[in-house]
């Protein structure tokens, strides 16, 4: 995203200025930003594999959220995660438990 200094007619432009534009503005922390619109993949363009893996991070974000309400589970979990050598790969606990389980997800279907 570009800053953007905008006239006085124009400097508190929110969004396109016409449906056929593909630049929109924003303002974002008190400065106006020019930027692209964001490119959406169709959803009848994924690819199976895609799809598959999308339903593979849904059961871990899913399984994960229990695994945290659990008291003895999330102990665990914590153990792990501070047994990572420096530098940590990763910096939250939740990150840490969605990507174990979506390996582990992951192999099982395979």
């Amino acid at each position: 995203m570009a800053k953007a200094d905008l006239e006085v007619p124009f400097n508190s432009i929110r969004g396109s200025l016409d449906s056929e534009s593909e630049i929109y503005y924003a303002n974002r922390l008190g400065a106006t930003v020019v930027s692209h619109y964001p490119k959406r993949k169709d959803p009848k363009k994924i690819t199976a594999h895609q799809h598959d893996l999308n339903n593979n991070f849904r059961q871990a974000v899913a399984q994960a959220t229990i695994e945290l309400t659990d008291p003895q589970r999330r102990a665990n979990w914590q153990e792990q995660f501070n047994a990572q050598k420096e530098p940590k790969r990763y910096k939250t606990l939740r990150g840490y438990i969605i990507a174990k389980l979506t390996n582990q997800i992951s192999n099982e279907n395979n």
